[in-house]
């Protein structure tokens, strides 16, 4: 995971940590150093976010924390002398340099490894873009929506050493790449290396589920969605055995996913909550017990907003009365089968071409983290999947997983999968799944899940292509 730390020195640096904070936590490891309290006032550390109090001039104090591994290091300090003095000191420090310069005079160091953003340049270019002809930057090209994007290919991405016409399937083109500070135009045919700087063009939400998959990052999984694993146990609907269960798959999860809290949110509560409050010894596991409301979808919706949930765990009845809800909040849920989770010895997933390129980096990500291996699934007599295949090997080798298998059969998909034993699933959620009975007289692949309810199912989001973006 990307570590990078921030010399937090002007009242404008605390909207980055404010965008870091609430878009981009997933991304890496923050660090942040900082003076003045009200840099800091409104955040709280988080498991990639951490905040250092040290003066400036105060080398000695943070000069331990400069020998971490960093990819970057950011200073964005106001105060010239505060700023000089700063960057006479990490200059000798190999890490990139990237240097946030306020004032017009303002001696740089001659050094490889700095990057300026020059505040005075970019307000004066501003100016000038809106003076008559004068050509536009491309900044300002387009719709301005986010239909034009800049992403750096890091070393570990499945698009390193890949044809540019992979992003054909995805709908997006590139228009240029930008590799050892030069232009270079492409082709069809030209070769994607680490560390190249491409310029994307397409709709803005392909290029943001592009992104997540260029800078794909094995072992953040729920990240994106979020940080944490939530559960609702309605001491009025659930017998003891779901709530077992389900609290027997939270704790088995919540020691795989590392570093992430569980929540336990109990509601009706009666005298079978009074065993599930000895989880409090743990750490990491919060118990939330609620008074005054019981309705579940309402608590749902309501803890969604505030809880910063990555994983939702659930069982059928209740995924299946609260299905729009699940589907609308646009988490990934694990829908309990039959089966223990402690008893899942692969990961099976079903090829849909629509949809897999999408989860891919999610399956490779759970993969990891459960040390499971996974089974790919070619059974749609209707398609081929020759590319997505391709695809997933592509990024089973970027990775170095070799417990990887694909498995092709015109047998029907569900008596196939039902002979399998101790499989969870992994599937796609682009809409709420029809009735089971329209399953069997109108099977589609996408919603094969459906019938399949004894197995343990992760159920991971995705925007359908035809959804609109208000």
């Amino acid at each position: 995971m990307n570590k990078i730390l921030i010399f937090a020195g002007a009242q404008e640096s605390k909207l980055l940590i404010q965008k870091i904070s609430e878009q981009y936590l997933n991304l890496g490891e923050f660090h942040i150093i900082y003076e003045d309290d009200e840099i800091k006032n409104g955040f709280e550390e988080k498991e990639n976010l951490f905040f250092y109090k040290i003066n400036f001039y105060a080398f000695e104090l943070y000069k331990q924390l400069l020998r971490k591994d960093f990819n970057k290091i950011i200073v964005f300090i106001k105060n010239k002398k505060e700023a000089q003095f700063v960057l006479k000191k990490i200059k000798y420090y190999k890490t990139p340099i990237l240097f946030i310069k306020f004032w017009l005079e303002f001696e740089i160091p001659d050094i490889n490894n700095i990057e300026i953003i020059d505040i005075p340049e970019i307000i004066t270019n501003k100016v000038i873009d809106f003076l008559p002809n004068v050509p536009l930057y491309a900044r300002d090209i387009g719709l301005g929506i986010g239909e034009i994007m800049e992403v750096e290919v890091p070393p570990h991405s499945p698009f390193a050493y890949k044809q540019t016409s992979i992003f054909n399937r995805y709908g997006v083109k590139v228009a240029a790449i930008y590799r050892n500070n030069e232009l270079k135009l492409v082709n069809k045919d030209t070769l994607i290396l680490p560390n190249d700087k491409l310029i994307l063009i397409g709709h803005p939400q392909r290029l943001k589920e592009i992104f997540n998959q260029i800078k794909s990052n094995i072992g953040a999984f729920p990240q994106p969605y979020g940080q944490n694993i939530y559960v609702i146990l309605d001491m009025k609907t659930m017998d003891q055995s779901e709530i077992s269960k389900t609290l027997k798959a939270a704790l088995h999860l919540h020691r795989k996913l590392k570093h992430k809290r569980l929540i336990i949110k109990i509601i009706n509560p009666n005298t079978k909550a009074l065993r599930i409050y000895k989880l409090y010894k743990f750490s990491k596991i919060d118990i939330e017990t609620e008074y005054k409301k019981s309705d579940y979808k309402e608590i749902l919706i309501e803890d969604n907003k505030r809880l910063n949930i990555g994983l939702i765990i659930t069982i059928n009845k209740l995924f299946y009365k609260y299905v729009k809800t699940f589907f609308e909040i646009k988490k990934p849920i694990l829908k309990l089968g039959n089966e223990s989770i402690k008893k899942c010895g692969a990961l099976a997933v079903v090829l849909n071409d629509k949809y897999i390129t999408k989860i891919a980096s999610v399956i490779f990500d759970l993969s990891y983290q459960l040390g499971l291996k996974i089974k790919f699934f070619d059974i749609d007599p209707e398609n081929s999947h020759t590319e997505a295949i391709e695809y997933l090997r592509h990024l089973a080798k970027n990775f170095n997983f070799t417990q990887v298998e694909f498995i092709s059969s015109k047998e029907n998909p569900i008596t196939l999968l039902k002979k399998e034993k101790n499989i969870c699933l992994i599937e796609s959620f682009p809409k709420p799944p029809r009735a089971k009975i329209w399953q069997y007289l109108f099977p589609k692949i996408e919603e094969s899940y459906v019938l399949l309810d004894k197995f343990n199912q992760f159920l991971i989001p995705i925007k359908d292509d035809n959804e609109s973006n208000g």
